[in-house]
């Protein structure tokens, strides 16, 4: 299974639906601030493909994102969520200790506009960083996740092109 995973597009729809004509991914999850209708995106993606939006903290206009999602795929169970409301911003205990309590072995966050690939006590901690607007002189980034049957999982960060 072939999982795009972005963040942070404020309302740039068009750059996320290049990655999705790029990668043709079998799932999106996009991890908020998208500042922006779904729809578009989901056109791009095909309506019969999964995909998850995440509420970050510049999306006011959309009250149908939920903050957070748990889900199970492959063998491993995801918490994602924007971030903001965990304090990544200075750490990232808040968010792995949330993800443990849900028994999660994957958290995915956004909203530092920075890539993050970290194990912390035994969670995989993954930030795509931002598809639109990077900080810390990272570049257009997101990641292209590959799960297996047998739990195996490849993360890739790629560049925007």
């Amino acid at each position: 299974m072939k999982i795009l995973i972005v963040s942070d597009s404020h309302v740039n729809n068009n750059i996320v639906i290049q990655a999705v004509q790029k990668e043709k991914p079998d799932m999106l999850i996009h991890l908020g601030d998208i500042e922006n209708d779904t729809h578009q995106i989901e056109q791009a993606l095909g309506t019969e493909k999964p995909s998850i939006y995440i509420r970050g903290n510049c999306d006011y206009y959309d009250r149908e994102l939920k903050p957070q999602a748990v889900f199970n795929l492959m063998g491993h169970r995801f918490f994602a969520t924007h971030g903001h409301m965990y304090g990544v911003d200075y750490g990232y205990d808040r968010l792995v200790y949330a993800a443990k309590e849900k028994d999660c072995d994957v958290v995915l966050f956004g909203h530092i506009h920075k890539p993050v690939d970290e194990e912390i006590g035994g969670v995989r901690v993954l930030n795509p960083g931002s598809i639109a607007r990077p900080r810390g002189g990272s570049s257009r980034s997101y990641i292209v996740m590959e799960l297996e049957e047998n739990r195996a999982m490849r993360v890739e960060f790629r560049d925007v092109g």
